[in-house]
């Protein structure tokens, strides 16, 4: 690419980058259902949970990349279709979003936990609030008020998600299994933690949206 080409980038370059974070985030969660879906009773759970762990890694280092692309996409591009701020920041939430998908695998896995009804419910909603915020960066460039309807269903699932969250650490606490209870407790936080990042995303589309109009 030529010295003048890469300083005056296409904006579709730049809905490329994002849109593929977007849909590796989404795959990242259906990976992480994926992986609850093996219970303490299916027959080698172990290392049927440590081989969907490294695929969920595997999805997670192709996020990376892609942010790092962006990054690239950025510093070298004299103008670029949106602020860089903006796009900087939602490509890194959209990568936190991978991380604590992956961090949940992994002390599922070291804790020695499996998930449990609440646990399942949370990620189910994360899902689906992952798959509008794909949406809606799908549609950031191209139509801006379906983009915003993506991101209002995106916030309301991440509330979901809290509701979820309380109600679960309230029948977490009413036990009296400490051990069991503050391992789980870590992992509920990631999923938490994860559906805040969704409704930051949003914030964040619903400011560029603002700002385009």
């Amino acid at each position: 690419m030529r010295i003048w080409d890469q300083m005056f980038r296409k904006g579709n370059e730049f809905q490329l980058l994002l849109s593929e974070q977007g849909t590796l985030a989404y795959e990242g969660m259906k990976v992480l259902y994926e992986f609850l879906g093996i219970t303490s009773d299916v027959q080698d759970a172990g290392e049927k949970r440590h081989n969907m762990r490294l695929k969920l890694k595997k999805t997670e280092e192709s996020g990376d990349k892609a942010r790092r692309e962006l990054i690239n996409a950025i510093n070298s591009s004299l103008v670029t279709p949106l602020e860089r701020q903006d796009l900087f920041s939602l490509s890194n939430v959209l990568d936190n979003i991978l991380d604590y998908a992956l961090n949940t695998t992994d002390e599922m896995i070291i804790y020695d936990v499996y998930p449990d009804f609440y646990l399942t419910k949370m990620v189910e909603k994360l899902m689906r609030g992952v798959r509008y915020l794909e949406g809606a960066l799908e549609d950031l460039f191209r139509n801006k008020q379906t983009s915003n309807n993506s991101i209002v269903k995106a916030k309301s699932m991440e509330n979901e998600v809290e509701e979820t969250y309380h109600e679960a650490l309230a029948s977490l606490f009413s036990g009296d299994d400490f051990k069991y209870m503050f391992k789980m407790r870590e992992v509920l936080r990631h999923i938490s933690n994860a559906a805040d990042r969704v409704t930051d995303a949003a914030d964040i589309i619903g400011n560029i949206i603002i700002k385009d109009m």
